[in-house]
């Protein structure tokens, strides 16, 4: 029974501490590979430390649209990034940047630059991809490592 529980305690924390951190897709659109569909070969997860979200830039100037993959914490060192990114911030939300203009004081939204926002797995500021959440696959690997306990 001793054994059971420290199996218990142990993968729990061990998914607690895996689960702590994201994993963001670090890029640019004048990078090729990094523009409307993502090539992640080329451009795999970094360790985001203490961000809690992975942030998904689209500005479009004219015609053409630029694209920025980055960890929310280092958006918010730069200046224009602070001072633009929307202050809800939500897993799944897209929404437009704030608008820090004197000149037109009453608009207070840039329809032309987004900021979309996730957290629910690693790469997920990818164009597209499979979520996986991870309350069940925590419940799984808790599941499995009771389960192999009582055979030991």
């Amino acid at each position: 029974m001793g054994l059971n529980i420290v199996l218990l305690v142990l993968s729990t924390i061990v998914l607690y501490n895996g689960a702590e951190g994201i994993m963001c897709h670090r890029c640019y659109s004048a990078m090729g590979g990094c523009g409307d569909e993502l090539n992640w070969w080329m451009f795999p997860w970094k360790d985001c430390g203490d961000s809690r979200f992975c942030v998904k830039v689209i500005e479009k100037v004219g015609s053409d649209h630029t694209i920025i993959r980055e960890c929310e914490n280092n958006l918010l060192k730069t200046t224009k990034h602070r001072l633009q990114m929307p202050g809800l911030r939500r897993h799944g939300y897209c929404l437009p940047a704030r608008k820090n203009s004197g000149s037109s004081p009453l608009t207070v939204e840039d329809p032309n630059i987004q900021y979309c926002f996730c957290n629910d797995w690693n790469g997920c500021n990818s164009a597209s991809g499979l979520s996986v959440r991870i309350l069940p696959v925590s419940l799984v690997a808790v599941l499995v490592t009771m389960f192999i306990s009582k055979f030991i």
